[in-house]
């Protein structure tokens, strides 16, 4: 079993902790500890560091190996510092994987987000490589939904799969997204509909199969650049290529084995809480009770409900009083203060600092 971190996200809807040059997933997001710290902490409770690969652009480099020394430089997968989401990126870590460890299962970890109990999240990443080594089939993660999300992807469940520790299911069907929150909230009422929440398990030889019938183009740049690996100007060659890739998930992907049934997914058995938006940093540390504050750094409140109040100055205080479901959070050199039902709105204020040429504050 070989492990793949993907660490080369942008993280923008985490702004303005999170910038371009040093993203949420390499700062102190969840308490004083970076998510790939975090992430790989919890790894080498149970795998060498020699299974573990990091995939991240190379203007993070220097990110990865203060955080996670452990790890050999070896493996590193080093995309191009070119936003091209997950479709691209993750193809060139099956790439690398194809050629070294063809006969060997990976199992994706994303770094951006927070698995507790970590006990339950490793034994799952055992288990789902060993079935894949039994049945040969896509595996995924899934999360039984329990309230409307306008932001993620749904599936229908099949019949059970016997002969695991987890919870697994054949995936009878791929649903995506709805375009509303009524039929978002009529789909999760079905028994059978859960959360699509990654969580990759397969060989990475049968991913770049999948890739080359699902998205030839894709594919044909990945064989491009397995060409000019180990030869002199490889990484100007490796570039070149990768930015004629065109944007997109990887479920452009897996959701074409998903829909033709040759997927499994398991039930998440531990609490999975992806760090994509203040809004999940508030749900994480709080308890469900809409009045609860989360208050992280030198915060002083009086009089004020349902918000989040974050510092990053550990001699500053950050003093708020008479306020309600507010995301206030406070760095070196910005403040940014939203209602947390319009935490969508740091599109617009980040797309207002590029037209006022206030890109340093990005």
């Amino acid at each position: 079993m070989k492990i793949i971190v993907t660490a080369g996200g942008q993280g923008t809807k985490m702004w303005p902790y999170s910038r371009e040059d040093k993203p949420k997933q390499f700062q102190p997001i969840i308490g004083d500890t970076s998510l790939c710290t975090l992430t790989i902490r919890t790894l080498l409770k149970k795998f060498a560091p020699e299974d573990i690969f990091i995939s991240t652009k190379r203007k993070f480099i220097k990110y990865v190996s203060e955080q996670a020394p452990q790890i050999p430089l070896k493996n590193y997968i080093i995309e191009p510092d070119t936003p091209k989401d997950r479709g691209p990126g993750e193809g060139l870590a099956f790439l690398h994987l194809s050629l070294k460890y063809p006969d060997e299962p990976f199992f994706v970890v994303q770094v951006d987000c927070v698995r507790t109990p970590e006990d339950a999240f490793l034994q799952m990443i055992e288990d789902a490589g060993k079935l894949v080594e039994r049945d040969k089939k896509y595996i995924t993660g899934g999360i039984k939904a329990t309230e409307p999300n306008m932001g993620v992807d749904y599936l229908m469940l099949g019949d059970r799969v016997d002969g695991s520790n987890q919870e697994v299911y054949k995936v009878a069907e791929f649903l995506g997204r709805r375009s509303s929150y009524r039929e978002t909230k009529e789909l999760i009422e079905n028994y059978h509909i859960v959360t699509h929440c990654n969580h990759s398990c397969w060989y990475p030889g049968l991913m770049l199969e999948a890739y080359k019938k699902y998205r030839p183009d894709w594919y044909e740049a990945l064989m491009k650049i397995r060409d000019v690996l180990d030869k002199p100007g490889e990484d100007a060659a490796i570039e070149e290529i990768y930015n004629t890739m065109e944007k997109g998930p990887t479920e452009e992907v897996t959701k074409q084995l998903m829909q033709e049934g040759e997927a499994r997914i398991i039930l998440l058995p531990f609490r999975w809480t992806d760090v994509g938006t203040w809004g999940s940093v508030y749900e994480f540390f709080t308890s469900g009770d809409p009045a609860e504050n989360y208050e992280g750094g030198k915060v002083v409140t009086v009089d004020t409900t349902g918000s989040l109040i974050k510092t990053s100055n550990d001699k500053k205080l950050v003093a708020v009083a008479g306020i309600e479901d507010l995301i206030i959070v406070d760095t070196e050199d910005a403040l940014l203060i939203v209602p947390k039902s319009k935490v969508e709105m740091i599109k617009q204020i980040q797309a207002k600092l590029v037209e006022q040429g206030d890109e340093q504050y990005l």
